[in-house]
């Protein structure tokens, strides 16, 4: 599994949430909120899963998917509530979902390192 691509699918969610709130068009809560379903979400809960349980790395990095895929969860509530501004709010720089996905490439990038990937 190429690691940098499936971050790169999961850093594209930014994107479109941001074209859910110009469009102004609902999203699926729930299968955003889904931690196995991205490409990413795959591979740690499946091959990953299989081959690194006991690297030390391996469920910071689990920990730190779900946490990113939870701050998205709530910006894709407040679209689908109409709130845009304040979606458009929780995607700046600083923000809980900005540090979850900074959070997210720092946690893989020692994954990568722990299991020489």
């Amino acid at each position: 599994m190429n690691i940098e691509e499936a971050l790169v699918k999961d850093g594209e969610m930014r994107a479109k949430l941001l074209a859910a709130i110009a469009g102004k068009y609902q999203l699926d809560a729930k299968a955003v909120a889904k931690v196995d379903v991205c490409m990413l979400g795959n591979w740690l809960h499946g091959e990953a899963e299989r081959k690194f349980p006991f690297v030390k790395s391996y469920r910071p990095c689990v920990d730190a998917h779900a946490a990113f895929h939870a701050e998205v969860e709530k910006v894709v509530r407040q679209i689908n509530l109409g709130e845009y501004e304040q979606a458009e709010a929780m995607l700046a720089s600083g923000t809980p979902c900005a540090k979850a996905f900074v959070g997210l490439v720092t946690a893989l990038k020692q994954l990568k390192k722990d299991a020489k990937l």
